[in-house]
């Protein structure tokens, strides 16, 4: 991994991909899957973003180890974090899966980082691409005529927008292309042996941005919830991932504006704050129910706010 490029490099032999492959990019690192392993690497675009690549390896770690259920919801495992200036390489130990989709983790080996280019990154596991029937059947129902016909390859994964209503688009991300309620319930009607209800994921949205909250402490700023693939089966997945931009907070103390604040600041994934809403009033049954006892009236105190303030905008409409 001395020179990643978005052009996968094969070796001579085996004919197999054997280079990194860049399939994302964010404020201040890229993101390659690693061919022929279920994991992928964040790599720093700048020797000055260490502190941020290693902060938010931190948090994924945390998160995980406090978060990670038998929710429908996935959370990738930080694996390992390489600083080459002190030369360091901090890995966890392997935690054992928990709840139904889980498998037993092992060791992560450090000779991973034998040859990595001189800025700091970590390994995480990887979401991996959508299974190819659903892939192609997003792609038959939601890509445009002209995304069609400039044959448009199928998304790999699938950004689920629980808060929008979607227009259709000329544009078409595979790598991120959005879901919303009502497209996804029409991929639901034909693969219901596949997919989950909407209501079961927008529950799994609330279960999740509450565990993320009260129990490991931070204001889930900017996470995304997506339909993906597993590793190592042939089945769609969902995860949450992306916390780069979460920030702790006191979970006892203080008004709830900072939570209020990174709910409506990111993507609109979550079902909106209204009442009569019957996906958000799941949400909000299973967000207060993931909730330590002793925290619900912090809980019901943010899900009161947010509330407020989505009446607010609709009322200066």
């Amino acid at each position: 991994m001395a020179d990643p490029t978005p052009q996968a490099a094969v070796d001579s032999v085996s004919q197999e991909v054997t280079t990194p492959v860049r399939i994302g990019s964010g404020s201040f690192a890229t993101v390659f899957a690693s061919p022929g392993r279920s994991i992928v690497v964040k790599l720093a675009h700048l020797a000055d973003h260490t502190s941020q690549v290693e902060k938010e390896f931190n948090s994924l770690h945390s998160v995980y180890t406090l978060c990670n259920s038998d929710s429908i919801f996935a959370i990738p495992r930080a694996l390992a974090f390489y600083d080459p200036l002190t030369k360091n390489i901090l890995f966890f130990p392997p935690s054992p899966g928990r709840g139904r989709r889980r498998d037993p983790r092992r060791p992560f080996e450090p000779d991973f980082f034998a040859n990595l280019p001189p800025r700091a990154c970590y390994v995480m596991d990887r979401a991996a691409p959508l299974p190819p029937g659903i892939a192609e059947l997003v792609r038959s129902k939601f890509y445009s005529e002209r995304a069609l016909a400039s044959k448009a390859v199928a998304p790999l994964m699938c950004r689920l927008y629980f808060g929008k209503q979607l227009r259709p688009s000329a544009f078409v991300n595979p790598n991120n292309f959005p879901i919303d309620v009502t497209r996804y319930d029409a991929l639901y009607m034909e693969r219901q042996n596949t997919l989950l209800p909407k209501e079961e994921v927008a529950a799994g949205m609330g279960e999740m941005l509450s565990r993320i909250q009260w129990i490991a402490g931070y204001d889930a700023r900017d996470i995304e919830f997506v339909m993906a693939g597993a590793p190592d089966a042939a089945m769609v997945r969902l995860y949450v991932i992306d916390f780069n931009q979460m920030r702790s907070f006191d979970k006892h103390h203080g008004d709830v504006s900072q939570l209020a604040d990174a709910f409506f600041s990111n993507d609109p994934y979550y079902p909106r704050p209204v009442q009569n809403d019957p996906i958000y009033g799941v949400f909000k049954d299973t967000y207060m129910s993931s909730c330590p006892s002793e925290l619900r009236p912090r809980a019901t105190l943010f899900l009161q706010t947010i509330e407020a303030r989505q009446a607010a905008k609709s009322a200066s409409v």
